[in-house]
């Protein structure tokens, strides 16, 4: 990553370190909770993948004034002269959108939070700072989720994802099963994905700001061995 992706990464890595200090009921998911997480796994991965914002879970009551007044705290205490506001409220099967602006009031970042529970998360610690995360589990149900229906080629990030997973972490489908049923979601067929190899293929190469990007049949390789082993296709 450049040197400018690395400080926007330690930017956000600091906007969650403040969130988790006001104890607010937000469960991180997304890339930076991923990368997080498999670093602790395997600290010798090489494979990164650039992040840009912040996702996760409002798991407390929805009240869109508590949770912009304590995304402001936190993003003012890492920066004073930083701004927050509100794009997008809450709805059904829609998230909660928030823009982080700097002195020159422009957008630097966004922050995106379900209002939904989650009772699949880790605790993990940052500078003595304790800090919730969707479990890899949960990251991988949402992310083979994802691949299993039309919205694949829109989310080939997801690709990676998934591959880095399972590259570093045995997986029990069960577990994934358990996931999806508390969610209230079943996997789709993955058809989309199997027929239109090439087109996911093209999606994949034109991902940018990754490092040791590896080949797409190295990817596709190691899930479609995953789904075959656990029956999916």
């Amino acid at each position: 990553m450049n040197n400018e992706s690395e400080q926007l990464e330690s930017f956000l890595k600091r906007v969650i370190i403040e969130i988790s200090k006001l104890d607010a009921p937000i469960i991180f998911k997304g890339g930076l909770a991923l990368k997080d997480i498999l670093n602790n796994i395997n600290p010798d991965e090489t494979i990164e993948r650039r992040t840009i914002d912040i996702d996760g879970n409002w798991i407390g009551e929805v009240d869109s004034h508590k949770v912009t007044d304590v995304l402001i705290q936190a993003v003012k205490n890492v920066d004073s002269s930083y701004s927050v506001e509100l794009y997008r409220n809450a709805g059904e099967n829609q998230s909660m959108g928030y823009r982080i602006l700097d002195h020159e009031n422009e957008v630097i970042t966004e922050i995106d939070l379900d209002m939904k529970q989650n009772p699949f998360y880790v605790i993990a610690q940052i500078n003595h700072v304790n800090v919730k995360y969707s479990s890899i589990e949960k990251i991988f149900a949402d992310k083979l989720s994802v691949l299993s229906g039309p919205r694949v080629f829109r989310r080939s990030k997801d690709l990676l994802d998934v591959y880095l997973i399972l590259k570093n972490q045995s997986i029990p489908m069960e577990k994934v099963k358990e996931i999806l049923d508390y969610d209230k979601r079943k996997l789709g067929d993955f058809s989309t994905m199997l027929q239109n190899k090439e087109d996911v293929k093209h999606a994949y190469d034109t991902l940018k700001e990754i490092t040791n990007k590896p080949e797409f049949e190295e990817v596709w390789k190691e899930i479609t061995d995953f789904l075959r082993a656990n029956h999916l296709l």
